[in-house]
């Protein structure tokens, strides 16, 4: 497997790692929290997880086939590319309070079983869609991100895992008041 999907896979591991210790090791009714007015509980802060990695895997998977389709050339780079968003700070919560599109937002009474299990298994499908790229230069393939605006492969496989640690912060703090 090329160095950069190597490190960018490891990443996601370790965030999820993070995360499934919290899922492991919190009662179940401590994600049913809501830590304030107009904020997500624990259960639904895991949907939304879910929501993105999906819509973002279903982007990646569409970039991929028509970058492959047209040829996309090997990557003979390997040096690091996990901190290439770095700039964007999408982790830090309080640096750039960011506001979900409506279409993935969380209903209000999702169930958190359900949605870890969904999660689980969108990582499955990314990790497919990834290793059909793998060993190509991902910096060809580019679409906008509604917020950050333009990224590339590499970097929108790193944004699912930023964006999982952003909300494992939240997560953290949801359960922490239950």
């Amino acid at each position: 497997m090329h160095p950069r999907i190597v490190e960018i896979l490891a990443y996601l591991a370790n965030v999820r790692a993070d995360l499934t210790n919290v899922m492991e090791t919190t009662p179940a009714e401590a994600f049913l929290h809501r830590p304030g007015e107009g904020t997500w509980n624990g259960a639904q802060i895991v949907h939304h997880l879910g929501k993105v990695e999906g819509a973002t895997t279903k982007l990646l998977e569409g970039l991929f086939a028509k970058a492959l389709a047209e040829g996309l050339p090997p990557d003979p780079k390997t040096d690091s590319v996990v901190h290439s968003l770095d700039h964007l700070r999408i982790i830090d919560r309080t640096a750039r309070p960011i506001e979900a599109p409506e279409r993935l937002n969380p209903p209000p009474d999702v169930e958190l079983a359900s949605g870890w299990d969904s999660l689980q298994r969108v990582r499955d499908r990314t990790h497919r869609a990834v290793g059909t790229v793998d060993g190509r230069d991902l910096t060809k393939v580019s679409a906008a991100h509604p917020i950050f605006g333009p990224i590339n492969g590499y970097e929108w496989v790193l944004f699912i895992g930023q964006h999982e640690e952003r909300h494992l912060g939240q997560l953290r703090d949801a359960i922490q008041g239950a």
